[in-house]
């Protein structure tokens, strides 16, 4: 464990060797153009965010027409299904032809 005569002894020595003026040094103006700088990198960011709320939106309002498109067909197609049948159904009541009928016409037929 380091007391205070140690970091005293460290500080006397970085002292001898570094000195006391300061070795960092930064661009002319630097400070004067950063406020700009970090500015213009938000407002990147805030219109890279913005195209990605967009392009999210955009992928959803695909996925709900495409799903909408999809129960429309599907419901079309049993709709299409069920007039089929009844009309089938009305031929054959119309015809006065009964399911005993059918059954020994289809257990009769020949094959060849």
């Amino acid at each position: 464990m380091r007391t205070d005569n140690n970091i005293e002894e460290l500080e006397a020595k970085l002292l001898e060797r570094f000195g006391t003026e300061n070795h960092f040094t930064v661009p002319e103006g630097y400070f004067d153009k950063l406020p700009g700088r970090v500015a213009s990198r938000i407002a990147q960011r805030k219109r890279r965010r913005l195209a990605w709320k967009w392009a999210a939106a955009a992928i959803l309002v695909g996925c709900v027409f495409t799903g909408g498109m999809l129960f429309e067909r599907q419901e079309a197609a049993k709709t299409a299904n069920a007039e089929e049948v009844q009309y089938i159904e009305d031929a054959l009541n119309y015809s006065m032809i009964d399911n005993m009928s059918i059954a020994s016409y289809l257990t009769e037929a020949d094959y060849n």
